[in-house]
């Protein structure tokens, strides 16, 4: 039998012609004329070389074929609905694994309490995370990252991106720094020592591009890859450090730091939650990114 000779809509007819022995019954039950079902009924008679059904005496009957067919259609039937049904996410069988980009600020204060939930309620998931660079776009749509959470200035039209949220800049200082209690204005911003953070994210572009368009630069004494050392190094220097202004705020006081608000007109940080577009309709990373969207958008770390 050709495959392509087999119309679906006729297993849902043999499913009640089977069941209901009638064509009249059969045809109340789809809510279709009773000639649609006879001439279905001669389809599936020439499909299966047999004639299904019989009549003895008042009854239909079905003919030996047909008993068979009764037994094997309910399966296959199922089977069929499962393969056109959009997946199933089951968190106590799935085994996988997801390589997610984050910022080095997302993996150490927001994430941990999410990856101990996840560990518990999906044993066999396995999570890679790398420290997200702006490059990292192509990893997206080459399959090598499954999502990432970053900061990006616009999302690129085949990648689909879910805005967690935007902030403020701020700058952070030790609280005996000389401009601790003066004014911050830019000719002092400038003048100044500044580290920046050279990791997790483009934290200094904008900063810089706001400069340069003023014909300015800043001068960068050390160039660090992570948050918790640049809190460091700036809590034992002299010099600045520009940080978002929710980071500022959050991190802060552990280190002595002050904040003051930056004394130059920035663009937003943009915060977004990307993936391939390939991966829109997988339960699986359906699942797990809206946990991490939920992560960043209610943590008291992201506000």
């Amino acid at each position: 039998m050709e495959l392509s000779r087999i119309n679906l809509n006729l297993l849902l007819v043999l499913q009640q012609l089977l069941e209901l022995r009638s064509v009249s019954n059969a045809a109340r039950a789809l809510n279709l004329t009773q000639p649609a079902i006879s001439r279905s009924l001669a389809q599936l008679r020439e499909l299966f070389d047999d004639p299904l059904l019989v009549r003895v005496g008042n009854q239909m009957q079905l003919t030996a074929r047909g008993e068979e067919l009764q037994r094997q259609l309910p399966p296959v039937l199922q089977q069929l609905e499962a393969f056109f049904t959009p997946g199933h996410f089951s968190a106590e069988h799935f085994q996988g694994r997801f390589n997610i980009a984050i910022t080095d600020y997302i993996g150490e204060h927001i994430l941990p309490t999410l990856v101990g939930e996840l560990t518990r309620e999906v044993p066999g998931l396995r999570l890679h995370f790398h420290l997200w660079e702006p490059g990292m776009i192509g990893d997206l749509r080459e399959g090598r990252l499954d999502m990432a959470a970053c900061v990006l200035d616009q999302v690129p039209d085949d990648i689909h991106g879910r805005e967690v949220g935007a902030d403020t800049w701020a700058c952070l200082m030790r609280a005996g720094h000389p401009l601790a209690s003066a004014t911050l204005d830019l000719d002092a911003y400038t003048a100044a020592d500044h580290i920046s953070i050279s990791g997790g994210g483009d934290k200094n572009r904008l900063v810089d591009e706001a400069l340069a368009a003023q014909g300015l630069r800043r001068h960068v004494r050390a160039s660090i890859p992570f948050i918790q050392a640049a809190l460091a190094f700036t809590a034992n220097s002299d010099a600045l450090l520009t940080l978002p202004a929710h980071m500022a705020q959050s991190l802060a006081p552990a280190f002595g730091l002050v904040q003051r608000p930056l004394p130059l007109q920035l663009p937003p940080v943009q915060y977004y939650l990307l993936w391939h577009r390939r991966a829109q309709h997988d339960a699986a990373h359906r699942f797990l990114r809206e946990r991490l969207f939920q992560a960043l958008a209610e943590s008291p770390f992201s506000h």
